[in-house]
């Protein structure tokens, strides 16, 4: 008579794998193994989204748990950005690989580069799905917003930025003055300069040139923030509280940093449009003419786009800084790397939506 097989036990994981949750789990799972040494263990993590390092240690020990190969535990619906973060166990010492030609090593090369940006992209856009959650609750009063954080960021962010702000936009104005009337004087054109001018600074430069020195400054400042609150625990603290940091950190950094881009893009363009002004006093044109003209050159929409722009930077910037911070490794170092893996993407960000814009809008 055939004995019956011993039934498939299945074990289901939760939303989170913290250090707050991790023990009573860990208990209870084991639990479910010790009084089950011949069912298979079938543990489905398909509503798993984040673990910390208690977390790894916990699906790396029951991965590699030494049972029988008819009652092996397995991890099922495991999201590929999770499965990265558990080491693999080689039980026998890995051999010596053969050798390989160049070519075969650039294409592995450039096929785990383009797997790792996928892999990021797609934790990128979780998260920028949370922080897009978080402020539309704080849009409609579902989400308390701290007001005294968020006026002191943006007080650090804003109107800490001005000088260099107003510095770089006014030299911005001067070199598209001089550059472009230098060849419009050849041909008699000088007053049109007035509109490149304008449109340049409204459209394109206003935007640009301050929404990468708010990189530069802020981006890296909310991931070098944050970072050092994620190395002192502060983070984890926060779930232990039920706190989430979405709301309570990146929230707060992202209404500030929508207030004041788009306030320093237009002290930006007119600072741009003086520093032109002045220039083309040399080429004969006066302060009224240079005013009707630019008056005549621009419409609504080239300051619309610009401001449409500064938002659209704003939330990149502040975004990405954040989620830097929240992922910066362990580490005095991993804050440094966090800040500027933080400028480099944005920038990186700033310029591929830019160049969106240009050809939606031409």
């Amino acid at each position: 008579m055939r004995s019956a097989k011993p039934p498939i036990i299945e074990v289901d994981l939760d939303e989170r794998i913290t250090s707050s949750s991790v023990a009573e789990l860990w208990h209870s799972t084991n639990k479910i193994i010790n009084e089950n040494p011949a069912s298979k263990i079938k543990i489905n993590a398909s509503k798993l989204t984040f673990i910390d390092n208690t977390g790894i240690a916990f699906l790396y020990d029951l991965r590699h748990r030494q049972r029988d190969e008819n009652a092996a535990i397995t991890i099922e619906n495991l999201s590929a950005s999770l499965q990265l973060l558990i080491p693999n166990k080689d039980i026998q010492p890995k051999e010596k690989p053969a050798s390989r030609s160049t070519l075969s090593s650039f294409i592995e090369g450039i096929g785990k580069a383009t797997n790792e940006q996928l892999v990021y992209t797609s934790i990128m856009f979780h998260f920028l799905a949370r922080c897009i959650k978080s402020l539309s609750r704080a849009v409609v009063g579902k989400e308390k917003i701290r007001w005294i954080e968020l006026l002191s960021i943006a007080t650090q962010a804003g109107a800490n930025a001005i000088p260099i702000v107003l510095l770089i936009g006014f030299l911005m104005g001067v070199i598209i003055a001089f550059e472009i009337g230098l060849v419009a004087q050849q041909f008699g054109a000088v007053l049109f300069v007035v509109d490149g001018i304008g449109i340049s600074m409204f459209r394109e430069l206003g935007p640009l040139m301050t929404a990468i020195i708010f990189a530069g400054r802020t981006g890296a400042a909310f991931a070098a923030e944050i970072g050092t609150k994620k190395i002192n625990e502060e983070i984890n603290a926060l779930y232990t509280f039920g706190i989430d940091p979405i709301s309570f950190l990146v929230l707060p950094r992202l209404l500030a940093s929508l207030m004041v881009l788009p306030l320093l893009t237009v002290m930006a363009d007119i600072i741009g449009v003086i520093g032109g002004a002045i220039v083309l006093l040399k080429f004969n044109i006066g302060f009224v003419q240079f005013y009707q003209q630019l008056i005549n050159s621009l419409a609504a929409w080239d300051f619309s786009l610009g401001l449409i722009k500064a938002f659209t930077f704003a939330f990149i910037v502040a975004a990405i800084g954040c989620e830097r911070g929240l992922t910066t490794g362990v580490g005095a170092s991993a804050v440094g790397l966090s800040a500027t893996s933080a400028v480099v993407s944005s920038i990186i960000w700033i310029v591929i939506v830019d160049g969106f814009f240009a050809v939606l809008t031409s």
